[in-house]
């Protein structure tokens, strides 16, 4: 035996402090812009595809109602799958679930090629919807747990906004391919992209949800519950209060999520076949929207943590309805792309913000699972919007569809102004109460080790002067 391995008994080391194991800003900087970096490598990808889906089922000889059906079962396959991976993402860590979605998603596209018909085409689309819904929750779960509530908005925009930078040049370059080499030459370069999303993810992205950490919530909340730990992790006890607040975000999800998905089977075939746009027209349009939608989550998203989260989401819900005004009132290429990027502004504001509500009044151990009812709320908006235009689409113009979306979202204005408040902010100085905790037991930590050493070595001086004064005797 070693002493260093088995120090002697009565030794007596002092220490100055205790240190928590607290992440630091550096590697909170670090972790966040390498998952943005892997989501903005995936969602490249499916801006490329995006101008491309309605062409492809064209070929198959479909129209606006197939096209509805093929965002419909991949909103439903999201709605489906949303809560219940963002669940497991609270349970089993996050990393496994971006890992799965960007496998996905680099399989799907590898599909679409080989797809022989629309029912097969649907299909992949609907898997493809299954398996990416735990990306969103994880992601946000990543920011919770490493970000101080005060700057939480700045990184959830730097999150969102990755999801964005595909929107920018994707949907363009995906029209250039398809015009220039066929239906393949979009489906391929997405899944290359797609591909490095998930090696970077793989090598770069930790996991911030350690076994560690969840073994440490589940004994503390069985320390303080009375009664089984699992009756107080069913879904209703995870729901954030009050519950109007609660029910407001979710309607402002949901008619956003509604209305583009509402109005995009129309919007699409509007363009190509009564405007009589190019794919690489349309494309430039969707890309001014995704130019300001990056640029404003990048650098705005902080706003609702100095400014408040209700009037940043109100605000950015106002400019948000240009897209739809200008669908309803403009057939000129110039200035569809104006109100699309004005429109693709206000999402840039109203989007952060909204997401940052949730992670403010949603306790740490349930922020994946919350996020992940969030993503259902976007996924029924996506399931119901295509189903109603279908049944519409025969019995009005496309300028009715685009005043109806504007109308919803109209609506969630109101109601938002009519309901949401500012959330309390759960700080202590500064901190978040995380923090906070972590501090006072470091310090609590400290001051019980500083006094057992003052004891032990008071003890000692005292055995000392013993030992001297019966060596004098």
């Amino acid at each position: 035996m070693s002493r260093k391995q088995h120090p002697i008994l009565g030794e007596l080391v002092t220490h100055a402090q205790v240190s928590d194991t607290a992440i630091t800003p550096q590697r909170v900087r670090t972790i966040i812009l390498l998952l943005a970096g892997s989501v903005a490598l995936m969602m490249t990808g499916y801006g490329i595809i995006m101008p491309v889906f309605a062409r492809r089922l064209g070929e198959f000889g479909e129209g606006v109602e197939a096209l509805g059906l093929m965002t419909t079962a991949f909103a439903l396959a999201q709605l489906i799958a949303s809560p219940i991976l963002g669940g497991m993402a609270d349970k089993h860590g996050r990393r496994p679930f971006i890992l799965l979605a960007l496998s996905a998603v680099t399989l799907s596209y590898v599909g679409y090629i080989f797809a022989p018909n629309t029912a097969i085409f649907i299909t992949i689309r609907a898997a493809a919807g299954a398996f990416t819904a735990g990306l969103f929750p994880a992601a946000m779960g990543i920011v919770a747990d490493i970000v101080p509530e005060e700057r939480r908005a700045q990184w959830v925009g730097v999150i969102m906004g990755s999801y964005a930078i595909g929107m920018i040049f994707g949907p363009a370059l995906g029209g250039f391919l398809y015009d220039g080499w066929g239906f393949a030459a979009p489906f391929a370069l997405s899944a290359v992209i797609a591909f490095l999303a998930l090696i970077a993810a793989l090598f770069l992205v930790p996991e911030t949800r350690t076994s560690q950490l969840r073994l440490r919530e589940t004994l503390e909340l069985r320390r303080k519950l009375t009664i089984q730990y699992t009756q107080h992790t069913s879904l209703w006890a995870a729901l954030p209060r009050p519950l109007a607040i609660l029910g407001t975000l979710l309607f402002v999800d949901f008619v956003g999520s509604f209305a583009f998905a509402f109005v995009e089977p129309q919007m699409v075939f509007y363009m190509y076949e009564q405007l009589e746009w190019t794919t690489v027209m349309f494309g430039l349009v969707v890309g001014a929207y995704g130019i300001a939608m990056v640029t404003g989550q990048l650098f705005l998203g902080q706003l609702s943590d100095h400014w408040g989260r209700k009037p940043v989401i109100l605000f950015g819900l106002m400019l948000n309805m240009f897209l739809y005004v200008g669908m309803a009132i403009l057939d000129s290429f110039r200035g569809m792309a104006i109100f699309a990027f004005v429109a693709g502004f206000g999402q840039a504001l109203y989007s952060p913000a909204l997401s940052a509500y949730y992670l403010d009044i949603t306790a740490e151990e349930h922020r994946s699972r919350i996020v992940g009812i969030k993503e259902s709320s976007l996924a029924l908006g996506g399931v119901l919007g295509p189903m109603l235009i279908a049944v519409l689409a025969p019995r009005t113009t496309p300028q009715g569809i685009f005043w109806i979306a504007f109308g919803m979202v109209l609506v969630s204005l109101l109601l938002g102004v009519a309901l949401l408040r500012e959330p309390k902010r759960l700080h202590v100085g500064g901190l978040g109460v995380p923090e906070e905790v972590s501090r006072q037991r470091a310090m609590a930590a400290q001051a019980s080790l500083r006094g057992i050493v003052m004891v032990a070595e008071s003890a000692r001086r005292e055995n000392q002067l013993h030992s001297r004064q019966s060596t004098q005797k």
